[in-house]
């Protein structure tokens, strides 16, 4: 039974291994190679960077703290702008419906003929 016992363990601790490992692989991912990633999906910050690396005054520290933080200012740009087209398409579509429930709203506040007398 303590074979057993020990195998099952092991099986756990080899598992416990394999995501643990898993883990450390998605962690050496080079971080260089996911700013490009980021980079190279959006047209302007390809742009911004380029200006970037026209300006030869910087040291390499100094630019990727600048490409940092490009990266993170055009990640909130994107986000407001697609919290504004959300409130847009909220209130166009508002704006749609509002003629709609408007004509319910009268239609049932008529009273048939029938019953006025």
């Amino acid at each position: 039974m303590d074979e057993k016992r020990r195998s099952k363990v092991s099986e756990v601790e080899t598992d416990e291994q394999v995501a643990f490992s898993l883990q450390e692989k998605e962690k050496k991912i080079p971080y260089g190679e996911l700013m490009q990633a980021i980079i190279d999906a959006d047209e302007v910050l390809q742009a911004r960077v380029a200006k970037l690396y026209k300006d030869k005054t910087l040291t390499n520290d100094d630019r990727v703290q600048r490409l940092v933080d490009l990266i993170n200012a055009r990640s909130e740009e994107v986000e407001l702008a697609d919290l504004i087209n959300a409130r847009s398409e909220e209130v166009a579509l508002n704006e749609l419906i509002q003629p709609i429930k408007q004509a319910q709203s009268q239609k049932r506040k008529k009273i048939p003929q029938r019953l006025r007398a």
